[in-house]
């Protein structure tokens, strides 16, 4: 049953994520401080929160940074109490627009896939969808919204649908690039290697690097010493947020190298994938991340994982998976 239910979620394309130096995801926004995004709009002050949404946000980041796949049901339950109390605040409903992307996402981690998670994908899209409209400014969101009309619209094979979902997306990236490339990119990484759009997404991805790094960086030769320079001097909250490890996301970098070292091997282009890979060992936060032994593996196995990385979800369902499909598609970045 595990394999019928894993064929259609790799078509699915599900979207969220590890976030890396896009600081994607499953991150929530404005959180101790970090900048939100925001785009030209002409929006009235947001309603006031209410005291459980304070609490829930509390809880919602206990359970991300914890990796506890297992208590999102406890999570959910108290942010979804907090939105009946106040339906009007973005926040919140971002957050539980998050909760369902993540339980999609890291699918994997369940003993069989049951056909319902496509409930996630829609339930993400919905409140991705009505946090969008309450709060137009917030790029971020605007970007996971289209993602998910994309993911959606795979599930109900309607290609108009995922056309008008794409739009959205670049829509979104013109409003924050740093941000929304990986947030798109990571979308396009379950399609075929050899689809323009897996090529589209995997361009994301060094736009991403170039702008991050501040130059245009080596295509085959990457090295830490330049894509890492510009850590320690970014200046630009937008950047920052979107670019570095933060108290939202503490290992960003590290997981946005991973998915992209997966895409390139995806790709067929192993050897670069391995030299991506090994930029993530450039951060100091490197030793204290969960997922370094996944990576060390992708090094050590890159060229076999070429062809396991292209089959369908489930005909890899005891192999390695890219990692959208993985068990730690949002955690290899939010997981403290």
């Amino acid at each position: 049953m595990r394999a019928q239910a894993a064929g259609w979620a790799a078509a699915t394309g599900l979207a969220l994520g590890a976030a890396g130096m896009a600081a994607v995801a499953c991150a929530g926004r404005a959180a101790r401080g970090e900048p939100a995004a925001r785009v030209p709009a002409n929006t009235a002050a947001l309603p006031a929160r209410v005291p459980l949404a304070v609490t829930a946000d509390s809880l919602f980041w206990q359970t991300l940074h914890a990796g506890a796949y297992d208590q999102i049901p406890r999570a959910m339950t108290l942010l979804k109490a907090a939105y009946l109390q106040n339906p009007r605040d973005p926040r919140t409903t971002a957050h539980v627009g998050f909760l369902h992307a993540w339980a999609g996402a890291e699918r994997a981690r369940l003993a069989s896939v049951p056909p319902t998670i496509t409930d996630e994908v829609i339930l993400a899209r919905t409140y991705f969808a009505r946090a969008a409209a309450l709060d137009p400014t917030d790029a971020r969101v605007q970007g996971f919204h289209a993602v998910f009309e994309m993911s959606d619209a795979n599930v109900q094979r309607d290609s108009a649908a995922f056309a008008a979902g794409l739009a959205r997306g670049r829509a979104a990236i013109a409003a924050w690039p740093e941000f929304n490339w990986f947030t798109v990119g990571y979308t396009l990484s379950g399609r075929d290697h050899a689809s323009p759009l897996f090529r589209e997404g995997l361009a994301m991805q060094w736009q991403t690097v170039d702008a991050c790094s501040g130059t245009p960086v080596d295509r085959t030769h990457p090295t830490a010493a330049v894509v890492l320079r510009a850590e320690a001097t970014e200046r630009d909250p937008r950047r920052r947020r979107a670019c570095w490890n933060s108290w939202i996301a503490p290992h960003n970098v590290e997981g946005f190298f991973l998915n992209m070292g997966d895409m390139l091997v995806k790709s067929g282009d192993w050897q670069t994938g391995v030299a991506v890979y090994a930029l993530a060992r450039g951060m100091g936060s490197y030793p204290r991340w969960a997922f370094r032994d996944v990576l060390e593996a992708r090094i050590a196995h890159a060229e076999e994982n070429v062809a396991a990385f292209r089959r369908p979800e489930a005909a890899g369902a005891d192999g390695p998976r890219i990692m959208l499909g993985s068990r730690f598609a949002c955690v290899a970045c939010h997981q403290q």
